[in-house]
């Protein structure tokens, strides 16, 4: 599970969901919103993100409509609604061993939900990559994967 969290976890700031949902704009402002969300404001972290949109890039062409945009934040609306009981202890019925990674600055889905997530389900492994946001595993694909191929290849969980 990369940068993600339990349903009704910690929400992100009021103004990252404006910022989200915002229409139009211009190349420049897409790629302000891209290192912006997945990248911190450090060089190294930019320096990252920059070749990690360029490998993106260089893969395919991908378009994404209006449409499937206003799903995906009407998705994201109802996902972070608090509950009433607030409470996480269904996520013990997840018996699997799971692993959660995020960046250690991620303002899309604020890091502490991948925390509640590794202190809530039983067979959890966490990894929280340094100087990194939401676009962690692409920031660090080398180290990602190999995180990925030892957990799966994990006889211990």
């Amino acid at each position: 599970m990369a940068g993600t969290g339990p349903e009704s976890g910690i929400n992100p700031e009021p103004e990252i969901f404006e910022r989200m949902s915002r229409h139009g704009g211009n190349a420049e402002n897409a790629l302000d919103d891209f290192m912006f969300f997945f990248y911190r404001s450090t060089e190294t972290s930019k320096s990252a993100g920059m070749a990690s949109l360029q490998r993106i890039v260089n893969q395919k062409k991908v378009e994404s409509s209006d449409q499937v945009q206003q799903a995906q934040l009407k998705a994201l609306a109802k996902w972070s609604q608090p509950k009433s009981d607030n409470d996480y202890n269904w996520l013990q019925n997840i018996k699997q061993p799971v692993l959660v990674t995020n960046g250690d600055n991620d303002v899309m889905v604020p890091t502490k939900n991948s925390l509640i997530l590794a202190e809530h389900l039983p067979k959890a492994q966490l990894i929280i990559y340094p100087d990194s946001g939401h676009g962690h595993l692409f920031q660090f694909p080398e180290l990602f994967a190999e995180n990925v191929n030892s957990f799966l290849n994990s006889t211990s969980l």
